[in-house]
């Protein structure tokens, strides 16, 4: 018997359009405000908000490190069983977000004049000074909700609850639709009009999400009680990579600006890259949330110490990128005129000629970005932080910008185009020979890629690790056990213990959870500890918590649930959590 897989991958499918979606949430405010811009406030006002950029991906920076470090943290001590320190991590990040957002609104209210003219609104260019600044002055009170938005992104569904963030998408779209049309058609507040409307609709969006935090049974509760610095620590530490490819990020655009700034056509130029970075945004945005699935899913299996799991989450996430990355290509491609063309027309069709080129050029890295995407959020959510910080950096920076700077004398503006295809394929390229080196051979398997360390989880002689998908197996898997403890020399209590909780539980498991004619699958794992025995078995039905049950039930009549009675009275410690929409049990003998 072995394991299917079956969990991780469902888990994966359930997980990743939400988490897309909560992505794009996040981005989608600035892609509606690009496309009204261009259409109604001309080419000046496309060029300063292409200039914003930077300041947007700094804002992305710092809610990168914050919801990526709290997201994996959180997923790992949850993984391990320990819903404390998860809580611990929760509220801690909590914390620092408010006080980051703060820094952050005052720092840009205070400089922003002195911020335009860093982003490039100076020379040729300095008639874009005040719709810039007025730009970043109405978007900067969304700050503090897009950090808070990126963090709640996961944790809500590590906590259960992904179908708020899509209500929460909906009405922030539609909130900004509105808001945008009723500022250029009848408020006529320019820039600063864009801006705020943002603002309100992703307020509107955090108001919805935080009604989350009034529900009873969840996981993540704020309290300052048993707050540790050695959290906060451990967040930045493991959200550096979402740092490092944010901040690089932000120096990539703003070198990138100053190179359309010095072309032929300038303000066009800048203006085109306004458009190509805008939908830019979406698209990595919709790649970033496979790869923030993914980080996720890896936080915890690291707590589970789950091998056999890290090579099907591996697996599922080159499937999924491909499948999504192909589809946005063949998208792109057809459709870069009309979707060049939403962002202006009449006066601005030389922008829109420029911004059409470049997205047919950018369409042929998508693919490649989200395989780089997904391997540096899997590092990273392994937390392998040296392997997944340096390839996020140099994605991010320099196999950008050097070809973009070596072209740009015979390219032009088509060098900045081409520099994301070539740095997507450098990036590629490193990895797969880094794999190569490690395995000392070409790596075509998806262990080949796991990059975990090599004390990672328990080794294969103490491990009994498979699934159960049907009545049938329930006998068979209790036997496999007996066999598996006879062969390590368990003792005939312990042997007897372990055959029947598995024989018990999954009989349980499959007559009460699998009516419900879903694909379900039970995954049970043994470990031989130096002191005893590990029970761990995992379904995909609906929650139920035997722990609970027996509290519930002491007094009722004793020959009901035998089996829940018997694993609860008889073994050393049993807990239960519900993660991920996942019942998660171990036992410990």
């Amino acid at each position: 018997m072995k394991n299917n897989g079956k969990i991780i991958n469902k888990l994966f499918r359930n997980s990743v359009i939400s988490i897309i979606l909560a992505a794009i949430a996040t981005m989608i405010g600035i892609v509606i405000d690009g496309i009204i811009i261009g259409r109604f406030l001309g080419e000046d006002s496309m060029a300063a908000y292409g200039l914003v950029t930077p300041i947007i991906n700094l804002s992305t920076a710092f809610s990168g490190i914050l919801a990526t470090g709290a997201q994996i943290i959180c997923a790992q001590h949850l993984g391990a069983g320990d819903k404390k320190s998860a809580r611990r991590a929760f509220s801690m990040c909590m914390i620092i977000t408010v006080i980051v957002s703060a820094v952050m609104m005052a720092g840009v209210l205070i400089f922003r004049n002195d911020i335009s003219v860093l982003l490039g609104a100076h020379g040729k260019s300095a008639h874009l000074l005040q719709p810039t600044a007025d730009y970043l002055l109405g978007i900067v009170f969304s700050f503090p909700c897009v950090l808070f938005l990126f963090e709640f992104n996961s944790l809500m569904r590590l906590d259960g609850d992904a179908n708020r963030v899509i209500v929460a998408v909906v009405v922030m779209t539609l909130l900004d639709i509105a808001g945008d049309l009723v500022n250029v058609l009848i408020v006529h507040g320019g820039m600063l009009g864009m801006g705020l409307t943002t603002s309100i609709s992703y307020f509107a969006a955090l108001v919805i999400m935080l009604l989350h935090f009034t529900k009873k049974d969840i996981i993540f509760r704020f309290s300052f009680k048993g707050l540790r610095m050695k959290d906060l620590g451990e967040i930045i530490a493991t959200g550096s990579s979402s740092a490092v490819g944010s901040a690089s990020s932000m120096l990539r655009n703003a070198a990138l600006n100053q190179i359309m700034v010095a072309s032929v056509l300038s303000s066009t130029a800048v203006a085109a890259l306004g458009v190509v970075n805008t939908v830019f945004n979406f698209t990595s945005s919709t790649m970033l949330g496979v790869a923030m699935t993914t980080a996720m899913i890896a936080g915890m299996i690291l707590g589970e110490q789950d091998r056999v799991a890290a090579e099907s989450l591996v697996k599922v996430t080159v499937k999924v990128t491909l499948i999504v990355g192909g589809a946005l290509t063949a998208i792109l491609l057809i459709f870069a005129d009309p979707i060049a063309g939403a962002f202006g027309g009449g006066d601005g069709a030389q922008m829109v000629s420029l911004a059409t080129k470049g997205l047919r050029i950018y369409a042929a890295s998508i693919l490649f970005y989200g395989l780089n995407v997904a391997f540096i959020n899997y590092t990273q959510g392994m937390r392998r932080m040296v392997i997944s910080d340096l390839f996020c950096f140099l994605v991010n920076f320099p196999f950008i910008v050097l070809p973009a700077l070596a072209l740009f004398g015979l390219l032009d503006a088509d060098a900045v185009w081409w520099s994301f295809l070539i740095g997507e394929t450098l990036n590629l390229i490193c990895i797969i020979v880094f794999a190569a080196v490690k395995k000392r051979g070409f790596p075509f398997r998806a262990k080949d890629y796991l990059f975990l360390k090599d004390d990672f989880g328990v080794s294969d002689d103490n491990l009994l690790d498979f699934s159960v998908t049907e009545q049938e197996q329930v006998i068979p898997a209790s036997q496999a056990v007996e066999a598996f403890c006879k062969e390590k020399g368990a003792t005939e209590k312990e042997t007897m213990m372990l055959s029947l909780f598995v024989e018990e539980l999954s009989k349980n498991i499959i007559q009460y959870g699998f009516t419900d004619k879903r694909s379900h699958s039970i995954d049970i794992r043994l470990i031989q500890l130096d002191n005893g025995w590990l029970l761990r078995m995992r379904d995909n039905c609906k929650k139920f918590d035997p722990t609970e049950w027996i509290k519930l039930h002491e007094d009722s009549d004793p020959t009901k649930n035998l089996g829940i009675r018997m694993v609860c009275g008889m073994a050393k410690d049993v807990k239960y959590l519900s993660t991920l929409e996942l019942n998660c049990l171990s036992i410990t003998i």
